[in-house]
């Protein structure tokens, strides 16, 4: 066999002329800055002049020279391409000196082409905001019928239109702002003592945002009071629909509306609008399950379950406080306890407790129950509405502007149809809480009870004070720490739900308040009752006395009288 040798193969380029043509490649694709020294300054504040509304900062670099701060021309955004224009500050590691230095390319952000809206969809999104006025002013009259949708308010901005006040040149572009409503539901509003509002999307193909304004009574039903549909959900556009109630209310020749507390989640842009437009004193109640979601949410962080447990079980009850007063001394001796006088060294407990006091007690702390009477501690009735309209009024599909304007107002007129008191089963606005029967039960069995109820007579109302749970009866010694509020610890916070207090209204009596949760959410309880019952001001339906003392009535209407001839 013969043995043949492979010749070595030799390259007709050497490595070392592909590795400086790789290098070369490299170099042209990165865009080289070349840096001026400009000036040095002695101290750093000498440097603020410089930056003026130019630069925004880009990114900071360590050296051993010292810190390098870049800066960026913030005439164009940070997100795509950049102008050529950058400077760049060296604050010197060995003194308190700054050197400026300046790249060589000139500004040049007015030379990217493609950015910005181009000219024809300009003209065609201006075509269309006139379609949209002369829409809202054809639609703009006080009907004859109460229950007919009108346009209450409109505002129409186009693009090279100068700003106001209202409008500032950040938020320039087209925008609009509709507000739909209906003689009756203003009439609802101009009864109302607090208001409701949220935005909703996945209405609008365009991805507007779709803003409810409304109230609920005192058997916690949401009544809205129109909608709007606006191009952006930020303070101005809730001002618009909170002035556009107030409009409304004009020119029905009612009085002003004076709200005295808002229903949202933590958004500030509504809690913004909201004051812009009611400047009185007004409670801001945070809904309590937005709340609620944000801190399990965050709970779940502590790095012991049971103490996390713990933790929520203490907010809880912070959350059925039935006054300022009292909820400001309960989170007291709550921090008391989880600081534990600042020897709490469990890193997940203090970022915990950190995060809710920033964002729950300095930030958003109407969460508690009794910050107002009568006012709803969630907006559950609301998002219930939002839930609605997307299952009847718009069947879970999202419709052009232009369609969704003939929805709205059909939403608006179905709205106020069912609160027509001319309508079959109408959803009246109520004045006061209706009793069911179950309540009428619970407060029946309750009067019968053996309870040592503590009565004080004022001159038209008494204050009661009643043991709760299965307490039979109160002692002289935690009456008065009840009433004097001397609590040292979270506990004894804890114990003082052992008592409630109620007074009674002796001309009509189901205006009587009670400070237990269950009176704070259904502003009815059977304390209240079952006092009324054991006083004689009112007697319960023969059908609450047919369940005996001890067993909760069961679901479901009573049972019917059993045919003749059988036993019943």
């Amino acid at each position: 066999m013969e043995v043949i040798q492979v010749a070595q193969y030799e390259s007709e380029t050497s490595d070392e002329e592909i590795i400086k043509e790789n290098h070369d490649i490299n170099e042209q694709r990165k865009k080289s800055k070349f840096w001026v020294k400009e000036s040095t300054f002695d101290k750093p504040s000498e440097t603020e002049a410089l930056i003026e509304n130019q630069w925004s900062k880009h990114y900071t670099n360590y050296t051993e020279n010292g810190r390098k701060v870049y800066y960026r021309c913030n005439k164009v955004k940070r997100r795509g391409p950049q102008c050529s224009a950058s400077m760049c500050l060296l604050y010197h590691a060995d003194s308190d000196k700054v050197t400026c230095y300046k790249t060589e390319a000139e500004h040049d952000h007015y030379d990217h082409k493609g950015r910005g809206i181009d000219g024809n969809v300009k003209k065609i999104i201006e075509e269309f905001l006139g379609e949209l006025e002369k829409w809202c002013e054809d639609n703009g009259d006080i009907p004859i019928d109460e229950n007919k949708a009108f346009v209450v308010s409109y505002k129409i901005i186009y693009d090279e239109q100068e700003y106001d006040d209202e409008d500032t040149e950040e938020d320039s572009g087209n925008k609009f702002r509709v507000f739909i409503s209906s003689v009756c539901l203003l009439n609802i509003a101009s009864i109302s003592s607090h208001i409701n509002a949220d935005a909703t999307y996945k209405l609008v193909w365009q991805g507007f945002p779709v803003l409810i304004v409304g109230t609920t009574d005192l058997n916690k039903k949401f009544h809205p009071f129109g909608l709007a549909i606006c191009s952006n959900e930020k303070t101005k556009d809730f001002e618009f629909i909170f002035n556009g109630i107030q409009i409304g209310m004009e020119k029905l020749n009612k009085d002003l509306l004076k709200p005295t507390a808002l229903i949202s989640d933590a958004a500030d842009a509504i809690k913004n609008g909201f004051r812009n437009v009611f400047n009185n004193e007004y409670n801001q109640i945070m809904c309590w399950a937005h709340m609620k979601r944000k801190i399990d949410n965050r709970v779940c962080h502590i790095n012991d379950k049971l103490i996390g447990k713990e933790i929520i079980d203490d907010i809880e009850m912070l959350h059925l406080s039935n006054s300022t007063e009292v909820f400001k001394l309960a989170y007291t001796l709550f921090k008391k306890k989880w600081n534990m006088n600042n020897k709490q060294t469990n890193q997940s407990i203090l970022d915990f407790l950190n995060y809710f006091d920033n964002e729950w007690i300095k930030s958003n702390d109407g969460w508690y129950e009794g910050i107002q009477l009568y006012a709803p501690s969630t907006n559950n009735a609301l998002e219930a509405t939002n839930k609605t309209i997307k299952d009847d009024g718009t069947f879970r599909e999202r419709h052009v502007l232009s369609r969704f304007l003939i929805i709205g107002c059909n939403i608006v007129n179905n709205w106020s149809n069912e609160r027509d008191i001319k309508s079959i089963n109408a959803k009246i606005f109520a004045t006061e809480p209706t009793i069911s029967l179950e309540l009428w039960t619970l407060s029946y069995q309750w009067a019968k009870s053996t309870k040592d109820i503590i009565c004080i007579s004022n001159d038209s109302s008494k204050t009661c004070y009643i043991p709760a749970r299965d307490i039979q009866s109160i002692t002289q010694a935690n009456l008065n720490k009840y009433k004097n509020k001397k609590w040292s610890t979270f506990n004894q916070f804890q114990k003082s739900f052992d008592i409630w207090c109620m007074e009674m209204n002796d001309s009509t009596w189901k205006k009587s308040k009670c400070n237990c949760p269950i009176f704070f959410k259904n502003y009815i309880c059977k304390h209240v009752v079952g006092m009324a019952i054991r006083l004689k001001y009112c007697k319960p339906p023969p059908a609450a006395k047919t369940v005996p003392i001890g067993e909760k009535r069961k679901r479901g209407r009573p049972a019917k009288a059993t045919p003749a001839l059988l036993v019943q």
